[in-house]
C-alpha cells in the first residue's frame, strides 16, 4: 500500500509515522465522512485515533487499487468528535 500527503496534513506539526500509528490503531474509522471532493473518485474517510501528541483526527481518500491520499492531521477537534459521535480518548 502506498501513501501521499498534501502539503496541508503537516500544517499542524505532527509527524507522519504518528498519523501512521494513529491510523493503524484507530479507535474509530467513519467511511464515507462527507462528500466526495472534486477529482476524486470517492468520500473521504475519516480517522480518530492515538498518537503522542494526543487523539488525531485524519481525513484521508482511499483511491484504489492500493493508494491513500493523507489531506488533513490534526488533534482532535469537540466538533469532529460531536458529529460522529465519538466520546473516547481526546474528546
Amino acid at each position: 500500500m502506498s501513501i501521499t500527503w498534501s502539503s496541508a496534513a503537516g500544517k499542524h506539526g505532527i509527524a507522519r509515522d504518528e498519523v501512521i500509528f494513529a491510523m493503524s490503531r484507530a479507535h474509530l474509522v467513519v467511511d464515507p465522512f462527507g462528500p466526495r471532493r472534486a477529482g476524486r473518485l470517492r468520500p473521504p474517510a475519516l480517522y480518530i485515533g492515538p498518537s503522542r501528541s494526543g487523539t488525531l483526527e485524519i481525513l484521508a481518500m482511499h483511491e484504489p487499487p492500493r493508494h491513500i491520499f493523507v489531506f488533513h492531521v490534526m488533534r482532535l477537534r469537540h466538533s469532529t468528535a460531536a458529529a460522529v459521535g465519538y466520546e473516547g480518548e481526546g474528546t
